[in-house]
């Protein structure tokens, strides 16, 4: 399958000012012929695939797209194998300044492999391109693979295939801008710069979640009736009144409202992050279920929670988006009473000791833990008084703006990176 490409150079509308000539558009296979590209193989081992149990603790980092972080490869979680099997495959073997590109099952991913070992072993998902340093950067090379021009080459591979795969045979009739060494050198270099801000970024983000973990860990009991590690003290220094046991049921309110259709009001959906719309309105009238028994309205200011898979076990959510939505009937809906904060509950349920163990405890089998609002109910928990709930949700909000804000910078320096690119690789 040939790419169609009937542009032969490109002037990109963003450069350095010192440079002024086009830059030719070359297949990576002249750039191998050439031996501007020393090296391109994938890890398509056939027979020498290894098995499951083939994979030990420690030994040669087997890497697979998953391991892409970040443009860099992560070796902490990578599979390894034993030096006497990773000595067996003779392709996809990777090596120090290789260029990683994801070409199976998730396309596009890019890394360059930073290590001191002396290979790496390339699963199936990944191509590496070892460039001649003297006269391909391998840092430009990876920057192109992220350009749009080159994401709409294999995108169109891939639009004609029911595979989501872009062979190597395929990456080679590819397309690839190739100015001169030093204006590669020095596009890298800024792009690299950027790269480096997101990634410090990300991992600011990563302490401040690190941090609220601890913090999160100490200001709750590890297990009911224990003393928090960690209290605050009131204004004039004194201490709060103890925790007191409460069962859950005692501190809600049970809502039950149907809505027969599912167009009558915004659907919602839970996530990691919280309730959102799965979409605005459906489509018709449809009956949610053959019984009729309809949908669960979720009032603005009310709980949902969803059944999620064991590692997340529940998600407990508080609708802030509308004045009514509606959920599946699996997920019961209920307030608070005065005892109790509302967003001090979410965050006991989704992040306390007692419930996860709790929930747990509630699996019924198959893929999926379930649990009604009446087992909920009777799980006992330890709450302070709403004074310092309300300290606790105050510090605790305040170290999740600044996560926001780190996000949200992340996100900022990404489209910033994203519209040099598009101006350079047009």
């Amino acid at each position: 399958m040939e790419v169609v490409e009937k542009k032969k150079e490109l002037v990109p509308v963003l450069r350095f000012r010192e440079f002024k000539d086009a830059w030719p558009l070359v297949k990576v296979q002249k750039l191998l012929d050439d031996k501007v590209i020393i090296s391109h193989l994938d890890g398509n081992h056939g027979g020498l695939y290894p098995r499951n149990e083939e994979f030990t603790k420690e030994g040669v980092p087997y890497i697979t797209a998953n391991d892409f972080i970040s443009g860099r490869v992560h070796f902490d979680n990578c599979k390894r194998l034993p030096e006497e099997r990773a000595k067996q495959f003779k392709k996809g073997v990777a090596k120090n300044n290789d260029v990683l590109f994801a070409h199976n099952a998730t396309v596009g991913p890019t890394a360059i492999l930073n290590t001191d070992l002396d290979y790496v072993i390339l699963s199936t998902t990944a191509t590496y391109y070892r460039c001649d340093l003297e006269k391909l950067n391998n840092n430009y090379l990876r920057t192109v693979f992220q350009s749009d021009n080159y994401i709409r080459q294999y995108s169109r591979v891939m639009s004609q295939s029911t595979r989501n795969q872009v062979p190597i045979t395929i990456q080679r009739t590819f397309k690839v801008p190739f100015p001169t060494l030093p204006e590669q050198q020095k596009i890298a270099a800024f792009l690299s710069a950027v790269d480096e801000k997101i990634q410090q970024l990300r991992q600011k983000k990563a302490l401040l979640e690190k941090y609220k973990k601890g913090v999160m860990q100490k200001l709750f009991p590890k297990k009911a009736g224990q003393a928090p590690e960690l209290r605050f003290k009131k204004p004039d220094g004194s201490n709060y009144p103890d925790w007191s046991s409460e069962k859950i049921g005692s501190l809600i309110i049970k809502h039950d409202e149907k809505s027969e259709y599912s167009n009558q009001y915004p659907v919602l959906t839970s996530s990691r992050h919280g309730i959102y719309f799965q979409k605005d309105y459906f489509d018709g009238n449809d009956v949610a279920s053959k019984d009729n028994t309809g949908y669960n309205v979720v009032p603005k200011g009310f709980f949902t929670y969803r059944h999620m898979s064991d590692d997340l076990v529940f998600k407990f959510n508080i609708n802030t988006l509308c004045e009514k939505g509606i959920v599946s009937t699996l997920y019961p809906v209920f307030t608070t009473n005065d005892k109790v904060d509302s967003e001090f509950l979410k965050i006991l349920l989704n992040e306390g000791n007692d419930f996860k163990r709790f929930a747990i405890l509630q699996k019924q089998g198959g893929s999926r833990t379930y649990m009604y609002l009446s087992k909920l109910s009777n799980l006992v928990v330890d709450i302070p008084d709403m004074e310092e709930q309300n300290i606790i949700v105050n510090f605790l909000s305040g170290i999740d703006q600044k996560i926001n804000q780190v996000e949200t910078q992340i996100n900022q320096t990404q489209t910033f990176k994203k519209g040099l690119l598009q101006q350079m690789f047009v």
